[in-house]
């Protein structure tokens, strides 16, 4: 079964929301996702919550062109953290029509964090919306045996994984951990490609994450594998935040041509 394509908001960031939109159905992407809240403190994110104007012609541009919103992010999950302070995210994507938050662990205390996470996915299935929780290697959940025991301890509240290809690599996993993980607790897969090497300090980890990804099937990770692994139908979102010239269009026709091609080799696209 094929795996749906989905244009992170992340590879087109200086894209406002009905920008990206427009960007996804030219470069053919039938989903998309978006950025909604801030990744870090004090990080300026476009006005969407509430009916914005800018909500409203985000909302026109998705029904005029067809394609739909998949996810949006995120949420910095802390063991302080409440719940109802996300409540107006979780409004504002339900009116988008996503079915998945992104949640990443910030905190390391994993039994808390679960609490926390517990009580983000009940409020979240108010909204029609599944908490997936992302590891990263410079954040509290780390890896994906931390996120896993995150998930174990917040089993009953339903949340999924999100596994992004270079955090996998960086932490030290590949492929045959993801072909470990149950159907059943994926959100989501997302896919960028990297050097071969690992980066030996964190400074240049951060830098390649956030801004020097590279476009599927043109670096080192074992991407094919990773594809291999998945649960058949899984959605790959396709984030890569790509340092060159081209224009937010031509990179995402790219990345959506590099996405497809290795689906193509492992048999399915």
């Amino acid at each position: 079964m094929a795996h749906p394509l989905c244009l992170a908001h992340l590879s087109v960031l200086q894209l406002s929301p009905p920008q990206v939109v427009e960007t996804a159905a030219a470069a053919g992407f039938g989903l998309l996702g978006l950025r909604l809240a801030a990744a870090m403190p004090g990080q300026a994110v476009f006005p969407m919550l509430g009916r914005s104007p800018l909500m409203r012609e985000t909302l026109a541009r998705l029904d005029a062109l067809g394609v739909a919103v998949h996810d949006v992010e995120l949420v910095g999950l802390r063991e302080d953290s409440v719940a109802a302070d996300h409540e107006a995210l979780f409004e504002a994507a339900a009116r988008l029509g996503a079915r998945h938050v992104l949640v990443a662990g910030d905190g390391h205390d994993e039994a808390r964090l679960a609490e926390r996470f517990a009580e983000l996915a009940v409020l979240g299935r108010r909204y029609g919306l599944r908490m997936g929780l992302e590891f990263m290697p410079w954040r509290g959940v780390r890896n994906l045996a931390s996120a896993q025991r995150v998930l174990a301890l917040a089993a009953e509240a339903g949340g999924g994984l999100i596994v992004d290809a270079i955090h996998l690599d960086r932490s030290g996993d590949g492929a045959g951990a993801l072909a470990a993980i149950p159907a059943a607790q994926w959100s989501y897969f997302q896919i960028c490609d990297a050097p071969a090497q690992r980066p030996s300090d964190e400074a240049e980890l951060l830098r390649q994450a956030r801004e020097a990804r590279l476009v599927p099937g043109e670096g080192g990770l074992d991407l094919r594998g990773m594809l291999r692994a998945l649960p058949e139908g899984l959605v790959v979102s396709v984030e890569a935040p790509l340092a060159d010239a081209r224009s937010p269009l031509d990179k995402a026709r790219a990345l959506h041509r590099g996405a497809r091609a290795l689906l193509e080799a492992v048999g399915r696209s």
